[in-house]
């Protein structure tokens, strides 16, 4: 069974994977705290947090990415220090992907050719992902 990437949020997830859905060509599943069962063992939150997120998850042919928001009273962070690998068979489908990523983020590494492949990039999603794009790697 292959890693599956985790992602935290504190209050961003329903709308970062209704944005990853979108880019990924993938429909969102997501669980409100607000829908577990009383004796679920899920945290008290207050109201401004009943909404959050306790599961996403999107099933794409990558592969699937998982999240939810984790509240800050009970030790919860945003994800950081940690990026999300994606390879393109070519170079407009990593553009393509690496564009839709970084629209309203930031670009760490404009995709472009490196020693290691044809095409390699990184960007930060306005929702604080880290993303590594790439095309052309088997090939070099």
């Amino acid at each position: 069974m292959p890693f599956i990437p985790y992602l935290s949020f504190q209050g961003q997830c329903a709308e970062a994977f209704a944005f990853y859905g979108k880019v990924f060509g993938a429909e969102p599943v997501t669980s409100p705290f607000s829908e577990a069962p009383a004796d679920s063992g899920a945290p008290d939150l207050p109201p401004e947090q009943r909404d959050w997120l306790m599961h996403a998850q999107i099933d794409t042919p990558d592969g699937v990415l998982m999240g939810a928001d984790m509240p800050p009273q009970f030790g919860g962070q945003a994800q950081a220090g940690v990026s999300i690998s994606v390879t393109r068979e070519d170079e407009a489908a990593a553009r393509a992907l690496f564009d839709a990523l970084a629209e309203g983020g930031r670009v760490t590494m404009p995709l472009g050719p490196t020693f290691f492949a044809r095409g390699f990039g990184m960007c930060t999603d306005r929702f604080g992902t880290s993303w590594m794009i790439s095309h052309g790697m088997a090939d070099c």
